[in-house]
C-alpha cells in the first residue's frame, strides 16, 4: 500500500498534471452493527481453482463509475467460496490486485484520489461482512466486548487519521489520496483482527500476517472512543525513522529512533531533551519508557506509558 502511495506521489512531484483540484470521493463510515445479506449471484468475473480466486476479465477503467456493487459481489463471492477465513483474507487481497490497474492508470490528481478510494471500500466491505458473521456467531459476552471495542475503533478513526496525515489544508489536493490510503491500511488491519476472533469461534486455525515491528500507530483510549495518548512510528519522506508521541493530551514530542535489533527502538527527541525506549508488539500494544530528560518536559525520567490499542 505504501509503495502505491509513493508511486503516485512521485508522479505528482515531477509535475504531471499538478494542482488538479481537491475533489475526491469521501470515505464511507463503518457501522459496527450493520448487517449484510449474501449476494444472490456470484461475480461473473471470478472462477474457483483450488480455493484460490482468479480474475479472468480485465477491469474496465472508468474513473466516473461506481464500483461499490461490483466490489460487494466480489467480496460475497470470496466469502462463499473460501474454505477458511485464512484463505478468505488471502483472496480479498486478490480483489485488491483486480482493482490495481485502475490506480496505475490514474494520471491526474482527481483520478488518483478517486481510484484510491476503492481499495478502502474493498476492506470496508470485508470488515462489515466479517462483523455480520461474528455478530451472529459469538456468545453475548464476547459480542458485547468486541462490539464496544469496534465502536471505539469507529469513533477514533477520524482522530487517528488527523494524527497520522494531518489536515486537508496541510495536504491540499493530495488529501483524499492520503486519507483513503490510510483508511485502507487500518481497515485491512482491523479485518485481520476481527477474522482472528471469528476463527476462534469457528474453531479454525488462523495466522496473523507478518507486519513491521518498527512502524505503526497505537493509542491509549482508556476504553473510550477518544484518544488520550498516541504513538506513531513511521519512515519519513527522507528515509529517517521518526516518531511522534503524545501523552495525556498535555503535549507531544517529535523525534527519530534507531532499531537496536533486540526489539528496542531508541528514541531521541528533535531538541534532544527527551530520550527513551519504544517497544512494539504490532498486533497488540506499544510502550514508551523515558530514560532521560533535560529542561522542562511533560515527561519524567523513568516514566513508562502504554498504548494498548493498535491501529
Amino acid at each position: 500500500m505504501k509503495r502505491r502511495i509513493y508511486i503516485m506521489t512521485f508522479i505528482l512531484t515531477v509535475g504531471l498534471f499538478a494542482g488538479c483540484g481537491k475533489e475526491g470521493a469521501s470515505s464511507t463510515d463503518l457501522s459496527a452493527e450493520s448487517e449484510f445479506s449474501q449476494a444472490e449471484e456470484r461475480s461473473s468475473s471470478a472462477v474457483r481453482e483450488s480455493d484460490d480466486v482468479e480474475w479472468n476479465d480485465k477491469l474496465e477503467i472508468d474513473f466516473f463509475y461506481d464500483y461499490s456493487e461490483d466490489i460487494k459481489a466480489d467480496v460475497d463471492y470470496v466469502v462463499s467460496d473460501s474454505a477458511s477465513l485464512q484463505k478468505e483474507l488471502e483472496n480479498i487481497e486478490k480483489i485488491i490486485q483486480k482493482y490495481t490497474p485502475l490506480a496505475e492508470a490514474a494520471q491526474t490528481q482527481i483520478e488518483m484520489n478517486v481510484s484510491s478510494r476503492w481499495f478502502f471500500v474493498i476492506w470496508d466491505t470485508e470488515l462489515n461482512n466479517l462483523w455480520s458473521r461474528f455478530s451472529n456467531s459469538a456468545d453475548q459476552q464476547t459480542k458485547e466486548k468486541l462490539l464496544a471495542e469496534q465502536r471505539n475503533w469507529v469513533a477514533m478513526k477520524e482522530e487517528v487519521t488527523l494524527l497520522s496525515i494531518g489536515t486537508r489544508e496541510e495536504n491540499g489536493s493530495m488529501y483524499p489520496l492520503l486519507q483513503n490510503s490510510f483508511l485502507e491500511e487500518i481497515t485491512r488491519n482491523r479485518s485481520y483482527v476481527l477474522a482472528n476472533e471469528l476463527a476462534k469461534i469457528n474453531g479454525e486455525s488462523f495466522v496473523m500476517p507478518e507486519i513491521s515491528a518498527k512502524y505503526g500507530l497505537f493509542v491509549d483510549n482508556q476504553g473510550t472512543g477518544s484518544v488520550y495518548s498516541s504513538l506513531i512510528t513511521r519512515q519519513g519522506w527522507e528515509g529517517d525513522d521518526e516518531a511522534i508521541i503524545s501523552i495525556y493530551r498535555q503535549g507531544e514530542i517529535r523525534g527519530t529512533f534507531t532499531d537496536s535489533g533486540n526489539g528496542d527502538l531508541a528514541f531521541t527527541s528533535d531538541d534532544g531533551s527527551v530520550k527513551g525506549i519504544i517497544k512494539i508488539n504490532r498486533w497488540d500494544f506499544a510502550s514508551f519508557k523515558v530514560t532521560e530528560t533535560s529542561g522542562e518536559s511533560v515527561f519524567s525520567a523513568g516514566e513508562e506509558v502504554e498504548f494498548p490499542f493498535a491501529f
